[in-house]
């Protein structure tokens, strides 16, 4: 047998006896062997030893050097004899010459991928491409394409044109499967809608859709974002707003819109007969706006100074610099409020608080004229104490991912609480004013009416974190339970009636009797004890379990309970799905403020056009799609695209 096979992993077992035999080390079986060939041997290892393992590995051969070994020399010992001795002594260099694993002659050619593979990468691709706002042509660029190809030199990246042609299909996928869902086994949805004007001055609109599923879990999907052309009025408003919900489906299981306060969104949602939901987080914003107005006079010096490091390269190095030299680190920047932007004045003045010693530093030693008095630093200081709740507030509230509707009640009830019992002493004469306006604020738009609004005080009856114990007013309590009881009523009444209507119970028990007269009195009685049930005393006794049961934790999600308990509750598990889809802040479509292209259905998007109707939700890559909007062109419907944060 040639040296070379004594390579194979085989002879770690065997013992070769001569050129066409060889022992087994395990069980001492002397076996052919023919030429350089070893099947034989591992057939004997695979069905007698089954255990050893044959996996390739590096085998250590000793190599002689020809200067300096002798070749009639016996080869020694590969382990010195040192080794076998209680020595310290240095271990010799070991001559060890591992031979590296020969390759399959299919390492040496490329292999095509397979079509799921490439198709499972071109969806990647285009995840990329949407998600993080790449242009069409980095297909084409020659070190990304290296890139890949270092990869998986299988693929092939496809061409610009290909990816917008995959990128229409993958809407139109989508747009089904949206579709398809919010249709299949979704009994009640909510709508959230907003309108914004972009920075080339172009309005535009988007409407999202959040609905509990069967799994009891929140879902939200973006229906569309379109350019409107239109004048704002209600009427277009409206027009627009049924042909989407038409389109999708969704018409007839519209329970609320949650919008801004404007009067023409009102009025539209109103006339498409739909409950109406303000935003909350809107009001909050026009409170504090309104508030602000009280402590300008620090506000503008505040945006002065932030405009004036702005705008100074000089001012802004020796800022940093500053920084640096009092160990504020990392070095920070200034910020500066807009006013479309919610909390953006708190987030301005608690950064101007966080950097006040470099700032009075840096500002001194360029000898600037606008600082800072001691009663402004105290507003500041005091404001932000205010502030830092209204954010608290928006911030929770703005989830896609949780229920919010619920909470708008104790929300309400907790600034007006918390502003009230604020201390007095000590304040600055303008934070006092801010003060009286935001009580005189809150008291407007959420006053003592503001619990008996029916959506919100039936989502905080429905809710399990809060039940009774949301309501301060025992006797709206009372009038919330009637109410829920009257509506679960109706729908155990229209229950049965679909039961009767598919089902002709009566006929069935007349066949029965007639052929079964024995059961007769049986069948008799069942029916009057059926007959005898009130609707109303099993939603009472209902209801009253649900109550009786305590709150559950905030940190428990309340949807999860309602996945564990619908089978206990299952009428009033139903109005809870009408309800607690409910948005409470529209907050959710801000987001979407950005680029907005109109893309054609019929046509490949351009690179411009890339971004195509993608959402994206607490880490979850969900992508939603578009409908139709704003009439056609030549007969083809035009649908938005964009991509949320």
């Amino acid at each position: 047998m040639s040296n070379r096979s004594k390579y194979s992993v085989v002879w770690d077992f065997f013992t070769q006896l001569d050129d066409d035999q060889a022992k087994c080390g395990i069980c001492k079986t002397i076996l052919k062997v023919k030429r350089s060939s070893s099947t034989n041997l591992i057939r004997h290892l695979r069905t007698r030893h089954p255990t050893t393992n044959l996996a390739p590995h590096p085998r250590a051969v000793y190599v002689p050097d020809p200067l300096i070994d002798n070749p009639d020399d016996p080869v020694p010992d590969p382990l010195p004899s040192t080794l076998n001795q209680a020595s310290t002594s240095t271990l010799p260099v070991s001559l060890e010459v591992v031979r590296p694993q020969q390759l399959a002659i299919s390492n040496y050619f490329q292999r095509p991928i397979s079509a799921t593979k490439r198709q499972s990468l071109d969806q990647q691709l285009l995840k990329d491409i949407v998600m993080e706002y790449q242009p069409f042509t980095i297909v084409e660029d020659p070190e990304f394409r290296k890139f890949v190809h270092m990869l998986n030199p299988g693929y092939d990246l496809p061409s610009r044109k290909t990816v917008s042609l995959l990128l229409s299909n993958m809407y139109n996928q989508v747009h089904d499967e949206i579709k398809a869902s919010s249709n299949s086994n979704v009994e009640f949805v909510s709508l959230t809608t907003d309108t914004w004007t972009s920075l080339k001055h172009e309005s535009y609109t988007a409407i999202t859709v959040h609905f509990i599923d069967e799994n009891c879990k929140l879902n939200s999907h973006l229906l569309s974002c379109f350019k409107f052309s239109e004048k704002h009025t209600s009427e277009n408003l409206k027009t627009s707003l049924l042909e989407i919900t038409e389109n999708w489906g969704i018409h007839n299981k519209i329970v609320a819109c949650t919008s801004d306060n404007s009067a023409n969104i009102s009025l539209a949602v109103h006339l498409c007969q739909w409950g109406q939901r303000f935003c909350f987080a809107h009001s909050l914003n026009l409170i504090v706006q309104s508030s602000l107005n009280e402590i300008n006079e620090t506000r503008e010096k505040v945006k002065s100074i932030v405009e004036f490091f702005k705008r100074s390269t000089n001012a802004s190095e020796n800022f940093n610099k500053m920084q640096e030299q009092l160990h504020f680190t990392p070095t920070l920047t200034l910020l500066q409020d807009v006013v479309t932007r919610w909390n953006s004045t708190f987030d301005m003045f608690q950064r101007f608080l966080n950097l006040k010693t470099p700032i009075i530093s840096t500002l001194s030693n360029l000898n600037r004229d606008v600082q800072l008095s001691l009663n402004d630093w105290n507003t500041l200081t005091q404001s932000c104490s205010i502030l830092e709740r209204f954010k608290e507030i928006t911030i929770d509230l703005s989830s896609e991912k949780s229920v919010s509707i619920s909470k708008v009640i104790l929300y309400s009830q907790a600034l007006k609480k918390y502003i009230t019992n604020l201390p007095t002493k000590d304040l600055t004469p303008q934070f006092n004013n801010m003060l009286n306006k935001l009580k005189g604020e809150l008291n407007k738009r959420f006053g003592a009416n503001y619990e008996s609004n029916t959506l919100l005080s039936e989502a905080t009856f429905l809710d399990p974190w809060f039940k009774k114990y949301g309501f301060q007013n025992e006797k709206l309590f009372q009038k919330v339970k009637e109410t829920i009881i009257s509506k679960c009523k109706r729908i155990v009444s229209q229950i049965r009636t679909t039961i009767d209507q598919n089902v002709n119970i009566p006929v069935v028990v007349k066949n029965i009797r007639k052929e079964n007269s024995i059961w007769q009195e049986f069948d008799t009685g069942v029916e009057n004890v059926i007959q005898s049930l009130n609707p109303t005393a099993t939603i009472i006794v209902e209801v009253d379990k649900y109550l009786q049961e305590p709150p559950i934790s905030r940190t428990q999600d309340p949807l999860e309970w309602w996945n564990i308990n619908k089978q206990i509750y299952p009428t009033v598990y139903i109005m809870m799905k009408k309800r607690l889809c409910i948005q409470a802040t529209s907050v959710p479509q801000i987001p979407q403020k950005r680029r907005a292209p109109v893309v054609e259905p019929d046509k490949p998007p351009t690179e411009t056009q890339s971004k195509n109707v993608v959402n994206h939700c607490d880490g979850d890559l969900e992508f939603a799609a578009g409908s139709v909007v704003n009439g056609t062109t030549n007969g083809r419907p035009y649908y938005a695209a964009l991509v949320m944060n």
